[in-house]
């Protein structure tokens, strides 16, 4: 026990000293309602390894961890096994959760109240930390997907994918543990044991316990397969559970302020570590207090005492800990300036994509207003400016993958979704998010990933119709996260992160895209979201997190056209989570913005115009969800936009136009 106590100290510390991102100041505006974060995983471990560090930043608020299966595997049951029964092994685990709950909490010798509570006419446990009540822990108890005991097809019985893939209509449920007699009998709590869960049951008692707890943030798991990496079957039940309990769920009261943020699970080892050492380190002696004491048992090999499965030092575990990607990263292109010089902002909102919309440029803000249709979209967007000056959103539909677009007749007015298929008709799940820009010619041209894994595209002809083709432009090893925009010279530039760096086009002089020759870093660097912005003498840079250092890296095009070819890291630039914010304001020089390591939000400029960037980066404060979006409002003023942790939008805007005129502090914006 001494040795583990030792070594948890020893990575707190470590991890204290490495993140260096002081307190967020206090915040100055007021929340939608009143933020509660319900998170729902699987199994007792998944929050640890792929909610967090994003979990870390949101213990001082109230937060409720859902476990929806008991997570006892028969592995580790039997004779010669840590555990004689499934329910002694599932209740192992539920310390586990516990233990390490207490601790990010900072609570020491920790106590619990354990209560049953009743969500659509089936008991659950709720567990909450006396010592920072904030902090609960319910229970569901279902079976795991690795309990051979309980087996799939016996009248219908499945376990959480089954389930939610066979519907209602067949009959097929889950039961909680202590219904078979093989889960333990006498070491199962009989309160919990003898119910069933069918799909429509269990998506009513989620959508009640949001209701219960007032949720305004649900942090899921990644509710689709791909077919290159089947996943998890438990995290993909989990997952669609998750998507479908919160579209019938409102928010508090029926406000709309709920927004649903899905994490990927194993699949993340196959990326690039993008977390500091800090956070990296503080994500390991999250695991281990889960896990806990090692027993000693197996020399040279680390054996929980209340989680024996994992090895936390194995090939398979360690990638987590360096590592966290939501499913769907909202990006930092989610805002526009419409024709008539009003900011307009979009997000997935009570799961629909809504929009906020400035009363008057530079003034207050209405929304958020739903967009007709829009139910059953991912939350990554694209948005572009018609030429007519009416606003244009892309984006992907989750049941098949079409790339779906739609844009206003008049302001606040949309014309209806119009689906524009994909360029992967044989397997759909490849293809990527859209990146859309409007070129000066008026053509509208979107972009995605293609099941060659380079870049395909389809162009809009001013007055015309969306064609059926689409066009590839080449690439290879694609990963997502493209970024376009203007060059100084009028030419739209493309930049998309892959598996060899990071690839370019641009546009010739018959508007074709071209692709350079070589990717412009030489070194692959996994998934990194590429932003663009334009120097004041016309020259295009890009901006992203450095995968061997999650700070911000900048590449530039140089005064004979040439683009730098190895990253530069920008002084001072704090850890980050995500995506840059880029701008250009009225004076020529750039500013970006990001969600620093610890939750809120860091900007910093140039300079000077074409020069390079300060050394310190004030932070905003708060604590958002996903990539503050930075604009340029019609006055010049530079503008941060965030999504809270109230599921609402916040604005801070400068209090006069100028690079280095302060910000005025956050206000919600609209309802």
């Amino acid at each position: 026990m001494r040795r583990h106590l030792r070594f948890r100290a020893a990575v707190l510390a470590f991890a204290a000293a490495l993140l260096g991102v002081p307190p967020s100041p206090a915040r100055a505006d007021t929340f939608a309602a009143s933020p509660t974060i319900v998170q729902v995983v699987a199994h007792a471990d998944d929050t640890f390894l792929f909610f967090n560090p994003d979990l870390r930043k949101v213990y001082d608020f109230p937060l409720v961890t859902v476990f929806l299966t008991a997570g006892a595997a028969t592995t580790q049951v039997g004779p010669g096994q840590p555990f004689s029964s499934t329910c002694l092994y599932g209740k192992s685990r539920d310390k586990g959760a516990r233990a390490a709950a207490a601790e990010i909490a900072g609570v020491r010798n920790p106590t619990w109240t354990r209560t049953p509570l009743t969500f659509a006419g089936r008991v659950v446990e709720e567990d909450t930390l006396d010592q920072a009540p904030q902090v609960k822990l319910v229970f569901f108890k279902m079976h795991d997907a690795g309990d051979a005991n309980y087996v799939s097809g016996v009248n219908h019985q499945g376990i959480l994918e089954q389930i939610y893939n066979s519907g209602q209509i067949t009959g097929w449920h889950e039961a909680t543990m202590g219904t078979l007699a093989a889960d333990g009998g006498s070491d199962c709590e009989q309160q919990y044991a003898n119910q069933t869960y069918t799909k429509s049951q269990l998506t009513a008692s989620l959508t009640a316990l949001y209701a219960h707890y007032n949720a305004t943030v649900v942090y899921g798991m990644d509710p689709h397969r791909f077919d290159s990496d089947p996943g998890n079957t438990d995290h993909l039940g989990a997952g669609g559970f998750t998507l479908d309990s919160v579209a019938a769920y409102h928010g508090p009261g029926s406000n709309g302020h709920v927004l649903l943020r899905p994490y990927r699970d194993y699949n993340i080892s196959n990326e690039e570590s993008d977390l500091d050492a800090g956070n990296a380190a503080a994500k390991n002696g999250d695991f281990l207090s889960y896990l806990g004491p090692d027993r000693g048992d197996i020399p040279g090999v680390y054996h929980g005492l209340y989680d024996t499965s994992p090895d936390p030092n194995n090939s398979f575990y360690s990638p987590f800990y360096t590592r966290q990607y939501s499913r769907w990263p909202n990006g930092s292109v989610w805002t526009a300036t419409d024709g008539t010089g009003k900011l307009n902002a979009f997000a997935i909102l009570d799961s629909q994509i809504q929009q906020w919309v400035e009363t008057s440029p530079g003034g207050a803000w209405t929304g958020p207003t739903p967009i007709p249709g829009s139910p059953g979209l991912t939350p990554r967007l694209s948005v572009t400016v018609d030429p007519s000056g009416m606003v244009r959103v892309f984006t992907t539909r989750l049941s098949d993958y079409a790339v779906m677009t739609d844009v206003e007749t008049a302001p606040g007015v949309w014309g209806g979704w119009k689906s524009l298929g994909t360029p992967n008709t044989s397997n759909p799940t490849l293809v990527g998010d859209p990146a859309a820009f409007t070129e000066q010619n008026g053509n509208v041209t979107v972009f995605v990933r293609n099941l060659g894994t380079g870049v395909s595209a389809k162009t809009l002809n001013a007055g015309s119709s969306w064609p059926s083709a689409w066009a590839d432009l080449r690439g290879f090893q694609v990963r997502d996260d493209l970024a376009v925009g203007f060059g100084g010279s009028g030419a739209g530039e493309l930049f998309a992160p892959s598996g060899q760096g990071i690839l370019h086009w641009k546009q010739n002089a018959q508007r074709r895209w071209a692709m350079d020759s070589a990717p412009l870093t030489p070194a692959a660097i996994g998934k990194t979201q590429v932003s663009f912005a334009v120097n004041g003498d016309g020259r295009p840079e890009i901006f992203y997190a450095d995968p061997d250092n999650p700070t911000v890296a900048t590449q530039w095009t140089q005064l004979n056209g040439a683009w730098t070819t190895s990253p530069g890291l920008i002084g001072g630039s704090p850890p980050m989570l995500e995506s840059v914010g880029a701008t250009t304001a009225g004076d020529g020089r750039i500013t970006i913005a990001i969600r620093n390591s610890g939750g809120g939000v860091s900007i910093v400029s140039q300079t000077a115009p074409n020069a390079g960037f300060a050394g310190s980066w004030p932070d905003l404060g708060n604590v958002i969800v996903g990539a503050p979006a930075l604009t340029v409002d019609s006055d010049g003023a530079l503008v941060v936009l965030t999504l809270e942790l109230d599921g609402a939008l916040h604005v801070n805007r400068q209090t006069a136009v100028g690079t280095d005129s302060p910000f005025g502090g956050w206000q919600l914006a609209g309802a």
